[in-house]
């Protein structure tokens, strides 16, 4: 059919804002999408619908229109419905690229145009066709299993199983999400007896470790070119629904983030809170948690702790806030009290996808929603304790905050810079200028607890060489570390010295 057949249909109302001297250009299909760069899933001639979640500028309308034009599409209809209209530099990058694009009224469905352009032009397959129509994740992936002839699953690689046609073995999930981790899809997957096809699904989430994937029961090699489409399609629709997903998330966390940073600013009642949270459906009568979650970016971290939000089950709202991410779990006791070890576990799963960043999350203790204001700063805390620590994954629970590790963290960075160089400035220079180890051997002397054996045992040195090189610390220094307060200060002072407290 050609372009100018749907501009001429009344039932649609499609409004044309560039492309007037192209409406004779045939559309040979639809396709659905908000990925930002959805090229990989077009063959060319298609009218592309995009409903713009994608959209937060001119940089991104010129990246998803060059990738149309490069594509070969035949036009793009813009949906209405978030952002009330086309944006203008959506259009004029079509008309720098002179793709034809038309608005699509408020009233027309996608449903209802896909509809129109499949009566008229190629079959579409059946399973990129029902979730234009509305199907959810379980009835596509009930689709594709039957097309297939085999189970087929979504994953997260937060390690939770986003959907399936049946129970996948925990030894299958885990080599899943180890193999995912390596960037190597599509590719075959081996766990005891079972072999599994690992597949992309194509999207803009960032990091790695927050994005689904597909399973398929079946090996890789043994696919023919029928089923290898069938999976492309099934990981476009994927991609749809998951998009989807994150925008009802991104929806709810606005609405919570604004309301929490007022809470905290002091401008916002705890009961307003509550409110606000009641709206974004969490039952605020009961007990909750609040999270904390840092991977050095405060969108990915957010984008992260949703995920991570989901592997648990439990009901929970995540927002930005203060450079990192918070999410509130609410839930009975029983379950809120296993959440910092179902975390732990978590973090496991999504370590290996971390690609050389650190994760640091830190959990409040069990409260109400009236108490929110402190529970969010425990968090914090706990947050800031984890963010010290050398592991590549770490979980810190209020529980360990009675530790000399959160008035550490609790520090101003200025006061902890000082604190140190005056306690260790002098060792550091002396060892960088004489090549010794003074500071190695006061921390191992202060980490065996002022054991003289021990700690020479440890250092593989004589108990006098021990002796001599603690008498210099004392006399660089100026203290003594006979007693009990010198040790302390400098116990800190070396727990500051870490490179993570930089």
């Amino acid at each position: 059919m050609l372009l100018g057949d749907l501009l001429s249909d009344p039932e649609l109302g499609l409004v044309l804002l560039h492309g007037a001297d192209q409406v004779d250009r045939q559309v040979r299909g639809v396709y659905i999408t908000d990925l930002i760069d959805p090229r990989r899933y077009l063959g060319g001639g298609e009218l592309v619908l995009s409903g713009l979640m994608w959209h937060s500028g001119p940089d991104d309308s010129e990246r998803f229109v060059s990738a149309l034009v490069d594509a070969g599409v035949a036009a793009l209809a813009a949906g209405t419905a978030r952002l009330g209209h086309a944006p203008p530099d959506l259009v004029e990058a079509c008309r720098s690229h002179d793709l034809p694009i038309v608005e699509v009224p408020l009233t027309v469905s996608f449903n209802t145009l896909a509809d129109r352009v499949q009566r008229r032009s190629a079959p579409r397959r059946e399973l990129v066709a029902a979730v234009a129509a509305g199907a959810d994740l379980d009835q596509a992936l009930r689709m594709a299993a039957d097309e297939l002839g085999a189970d087929c699953w979504v994953l997260s690689a937060a390690g939770w199983v986003v959907g399936g046609t049946a129970e996948l073995p925990d030894a299958a999930r885990c080599a899943a999400l180890r193999e995912f981790a390596t960037g190597r899809l599509p590719n075959t997957v081996r766990s005891d007896d079972d072999v599994h096809v690992l597949w992309p699904v194509e999207s803009d989430v960032d990091p790695r470790a927050a994005r689904w994937f597909v399973l398929a029961r079946g090996a890789f090699d043994d696919w023919d070119a029928e089923r290898v489409a069938i999976a492309t399609d099934l990981g476009t629709v994927v991609a749809l629904l998951r998009a989807r997903v994150d925008e009802a998330r991104s929806i709810a966390g606005r609405s919570v983030e604004a309301a929490l940073r007022r809470l905290l600013d002091g401008t916002s009642s705890p009961e307003e809170v509550a409110a606000r949270l009641e709206t974004a459906g969490l039952p605020t009568g009961e007990p909750l948690r609040a999270v904390a979650l840092d991977i050095g970016d405060p969108v990915e971290s957010t984008t992260l702790l949703r995920e991570i939000a989901a592997a648990t089950g439990m009901a929970s709202v995540t927002a930005s806030l203060g450079g990192s991410a918070t999410a509130l779990f609410v839930g009975d006791e029983a379950h809120l009290v296993q959440l910092d070890a179902q975390l732990g576990r978590i973090a496991g799963d999504v370590e290996p996808c971390l690609e050389g960043r650190n994760l640091a999350v830190g959990v409040s203790d069990i409260t109400r929603a009236t108490a929110l204001r402190g529970t969010l700063e425990e968090a914090g805390y706990a947050l800031r304790l984890a963010q010290r620590r050398r592991g590549r994954a770490e979980v810190v629970a209020a529980a360990e905050l009675a530790s000399h590790e959160v008035l550490l963290a609790s520090t101003p960075d200025e006061l902890r810079r000082s604190y140190r160089e005056r306690l260790l400035a002098d060792l550091i220079a002396y060892d960088d200028a004489h090549h010794s180890e003074l500071v190695r051997t006061l921390r191992t002397f202060l980490d065996c607890s002022g054991s003289w054996s021990r700690c020479a045992k440890q250092l593989h040195v004589h108990v006098n060489t021990l002796r001599y090189r603690i008498q210099r610390v004392e006399e660089i220094t100026g203290r003594d570390l006979s007693e009990f307060p010198s040790r302390v200060d400098f116990y800190l002072a070396l727990e500051l010295d870490h490179p993570t407290s930089t």
